[in-house]
């Protein structure tokens, strides 16, 4: 009974101090940490994912391809991310295939291919880069969220996920973007979780809904999923994803928020 009330209160924790921080309460466990990356300096590996390719197809709307654009600003983010020193990029794909030969009808062995890699490259974080579409085509769906590991099985993973998800947030939305209050979990914030139905952790708990999210937070790192913006929204469309400068843009926001959040420093 003891262990049981204390992986619920250590998930309420979790929470509190993900969406405090979002909200933007002062965080002394946040400063305290950069202080001790300050301190301890590690090189941090960080693995990009853009999300899709031509096997595993992702959303399609107008003259909009996402696989394209999570690509283009996958390569930028990398190129931007290795200005500082402290951190070595890696990309889980550097064309338009799949590299891991999936059946195009499984994406399941492409997404368990695609953290097997994180894993043996040793990543501290997979950040997945990925565009939205909303299927019923409300056009007021707009802007950027990120996607991160639930409280459940282990809450230090959902808490590194929430301080990077703000901030990269927060860079984003200097290129214009809006922060996106997803109708399926709306809390203002454009951080959201989201639990499997039916799957279950080690520990019984709910796991997360995405595959790449649980199964990195089952090899022990975390990983996010960023949307930059909506390609079913006419402007995020034509302001955000219609041009190479565009996704330049976008890559380097979230390479600035992920350089921020590890405390890198330029070259």
């Amino acid at each position: 009974m003891k262990t049981r009330i204390k992986k619920i209160v250590t998930a309420t924790l979790c929470f509190t101090i993900a969406f405090s921080l979002v909200a933007g309460s002062t965080i002394s466990a946040e400063a305290k940490a950069k202080k001790k990356s300050k301190a301890t300096p590690k090189n941090i590996v960080v693995v990009l994912d853009a999300g899709h390719d031509t096997t595993h197809l992702g959303c399609h709307y107008e003259n909009f391809e996402e696989g394209i654009a999570n690509l283009y600003i996958a390569y930028y983010c990398k190129q931007e991310l290795e200005k500082y020193s402290g951190v070595t990029v890696y990309m889980t794909r550097t064309g338009f295939d799949c590299p891991y030969g999936a059946n195009p009808d499984s994406s399941a062995d492409c997404l368990t291919a695609r953290v097997n890699y994180a894993k043996s490259v040793k990543a501290d974080v997979l950040v997945s880069l990925h565009n939205d579409y909303d299927p019923d085509l409300d056009k007021s769906q707009n802007g950027a969220k990120v996607i991160i590991p639930n409280p459940n099985y282990r809450p230090d993973i959902c808490v590194t996920g929430a301080y990077l998800a703000k901030s990269i947030l927060t860079q984003l939305t200097t290129t214009g973007l809006e922060i996106n209050d997803w109708k399926l979990c709306p809390n203002g914030t454009g951080i959201v979780t989201r639990d499997s139905s039916s799957g279950k952790y080690p520990d019984g708990s709910a796991k997360d809904y995405y595959a790449l999210i649980n199964k990195s937070k089952t090899a022990g790192f975390p990983t996010i999923i960023v949307e930059h913006a909506f390609c079913t929204n006419e402007s995020d469309r034509v302001n955000h994803l219609s041009s190479p400068e565009q996704y330049q843009q976008l890559g380097i926001a979230d390479a600035t928020g992920i350089a921020q959040y590890y405390n890198l420093k330029l070259k």
